[in-house]
């Protein structure tokens, strides 16, 4: 990254998006998602997702690393690494059949990822991905599109020929590719299609916190942390990865056989009392030994699960405001994540709205907390689609609330309409709910 380091800082100064220098490595157009560790009551902090447990180090090379000396690198603790096949259709990187059979030599698990250039001939690049692996062998790492550039076509466009390689590589090597990206690239320059849910994640964000995911993922499996990380037998800087789980499920997930379940769903709920303070009660599935509530992804407190799988916490919020977002995280007696909930709290005094996971797969309950004196009825609608409560069967639900199981993942946007006894709207409300 740092040879582009400027080039890349201009165009995202001018406002332009999607303009890469040629010969470019994995994060050249990517920009750091860093945020700071307190609570701060951003509520565009939707999506971070930490590991559910150990990682696995890994680090990913081009020719940019120059000569490396592979046995130093395996010596230092790196198990996977990705090696860049080539810049789009017309650069092939004149250092990957060295590293592609230096780190098989090594014990290190490798896979090719290739720089997208959706400009360029869509095929002429995915053959090149096909015919660099030739049959896919199970124990290499599946192939990555690498989507950061998009060369200033329309997202809609740049999502059609990621489509398209993705698609090719797979009919031809009968393994799901694995897409890199960063959260606001894919949100921006290629439209947040949910399509690609099934792909395996790589995440570029450079944080002191857990990365902040696009939708429709809600997962990552592989997450580039930093383009400045320093291995032994390798001059200079270098992108430096984790893979979410251990070396074990690292192998598994080379061979096909390895991709963890997601985490399981907690019901979670609050009450605000009067003097201000919370009340979050939490109801966890088996095997979650505490949970952590965290609030834009600063830590308020952690809940321990009693015999039945139930637990408590007591808060008071340092910043009074609507619309923020809030996880609850299981945590094993081992430290692993094994089980989530996730909503939106307005922590604020007099009237709010709640949006909060059930413990239901997808399903969510929406409506009022400390509802005011002409509030009667409650509607929502979730991208325009108005949704029928589950527990009344009505849309216009007279209990304050409105129970919905979603289908598929990602950003909804919600709208909460409130009337009052002779159906006028008092208080429209507007939320975005990330379904995971």
């Amino acid at each position: 990254m740092r040879n582009v380091l400027l080039v890349s800082l201009l165009a995202i100064a001018s406002g332009c998006a999607g303009e890469v220098p040629d010969d470019a490595p994995a994060g050249s157009n990517l920009s750091d998602d860093a945020s700071g560790d307190e609570e701060t009551g951003d509520p565009n902090l939707r999506a971070r997702v930490c590991a559910s447990g150990e990682t696995t180090k890994g680090i990913d090379v081009s020719k940019w690393q120059g000569a490396i000396n592979w046995p130093k690198v395996k010596a230092a603790g790196v198990e996977f690494a990705f090696v860049r096949l080539s810049d789009g259709a017309n650069y092939r990187d004149a250092y990957f059949t060295t590293n592609w059979n230096a780190t098989k030599a090594n014990g290190i698990i490798r896979g090719a990822y290739q720089f997208f250039r959706p400009t360029q001939n869509v095929t002429t690049q995915a053959d090149m991905m096909i015919a660099a692996i030739g049959t896919y062998t199970p124990g290499d790492l599946p192939p990555v599109i690498d989507v950061e550039d998009a060369g200033g076509l329309s997202a809609a466009t740049v999502a059609a020929r990621v489509r398209t390689w993705v698609d090719r590589v797979e009919g031809a090597l009968h393994v799901k590719p694995i897409v890199y990206t960063g959260k606001y690239f894919w949100r921006d320059e290629v439209g947040g299609p949910t399509s690609f849910a099934g792909n395996p994640l790589w995440i570029a964000q450079y944080t002191s916190l857990c990365p902040d995911l696009p939708a429709p993922w809600a997962r990552w499996t592989f997450w580039q942390h930093t383009d400045s990380g320093s291995i032994p037998g390798i001059s200079g800087g270098v992108d430096s990865n984790k893979f979410n789980g251990s070396l074990a499920e690292l192998r598994a997930f080379a061979m096909g056989t390895g991709t963890p379940p997601p985490p399981k769903t907690i019901d979670f709920g609050w009450i605000r009392n009067t003097n201000g303070s919370y009340d979050f009660s939490v109801t966890a599935p088996a095997g979650t030994a505490k949970v952590e509530l965290r609030v834009e992804d600063y830590l308020i407190g952690a809940a321990t699960m009693d015999a039945s799988g139930e637990g408590s916490l007591h808060y008071v919020f340092n910043v009074a405001t609507p619309n923020r977002a809030i996880e609850a995280r299981g945590i094993s007696s081992t430290g692993a994540v094994v089980s989530l909930g996730n909503g939106i709290i307005d922590s604020q005094s007099g009237s709010g709205i709640f949006v909060r996971q059930t413990g239901t797969e997808h399903e969510y309950e929406i409506g009022w907390e400390r509802p005011g004196s002409t509030w009667r009825t409650l509607e929502v609608t979730a991208d325009g689609t108005l949704l029928t409560d589950l527990d009344s069967s009505v849309t216009r639900s007279a209990r304050g609330a409105v129970r919905y199981k979603f289908n598929g993942l990602g950003n909804r946007a919600l709208v909460v309409k409130i009337r009052n006894s002779s159906g006028t709207v008092v208080s429209t409300q507007n939320r975005t709910l990330l379904v995971r």
